[in-house]
């Protein structure tokens, strides 16, 4: 498939909110916390075998940003990052609860997928606030306030003509990794 759709849900640990005697409890009963849904991620995957200018056609039938951000890397200046790609990732949307905002779940949970789907390839998205922050800020503001938010997963180039943020060869930081994959202790 020549642009393949990925839709995946947000989920953290279930016993987040409670406390360490509750946990040790449910975990003696064999009662575990299930995990909890906190929001949903989307993403495109553009297979850097096909012909570049099919690829971009096929991008452009499914929506217009697809077919803006292919066109970028596969036609225009953008062609240089892709040169040793198999894969280019567009970053469609990651939408957490407001509930669970504020705690990094948005950025950690697209560098679990980056690191397991698009490691060492070409990614990138549009930083435009979703639909329930677009009143909150003026568009500039809000892009600015974004494009700083998700440099923190690693996204380090910046269109500002075509307000494209992207990384030519995606590594998670070390400060996600750490904060990722670090053990809880309990004292």
């Amino acid at each position: 498939m020549q642009v393949t759709r990925i839709d995946t849900t947000v989920k953290i640990d279930g016993s987040i909110d409670l406390s360490k005697e509750e946990l040790e409890e449910r975990w003696a009963s064999g009662d575990y916390p299930e995990p909890i849904e906190i929001g949903r991620m989307q993403a495109h995957r553009f297979d850097l075998y096909y012909n570049q200018g099919e690829v971009v056609i096929v991008a452009d039938c499914m929506n217009s940003d697809l077919s803006y951000f292919a066109s970028f890397f596969l036609l225009e200046e953008g062609q240089d990052a892709i040169e040793y790609s198999r894969y280019l990732f567009y970053i469609n949307s990651v939408f957490i609860e407001p509930k669970y905002r504020g705690m990094d779940y948005g950025l950690q949970a697209l560098a679990m997928f980056l690191q397991g789907f698009a490691w060492g390839e070409v990614v990138g998205c549009h930083p435009v606030p979703t639909n329930d922050l677009s009143g909150k800020y003026p568009k500039q503001k809000g892009q600015s306030l974004l494009r700083k938010y998700w440099s923190k997963v690693g996204f380090e180039s910046y269109s500002e003509k075509h307000n494209i943020l992207w990384t030519s060869e995606w590594e998670m930081p070390r400060w996600l990794k750490r904060k990722i994959f670090e053990e809880e202790k309990w004292y």
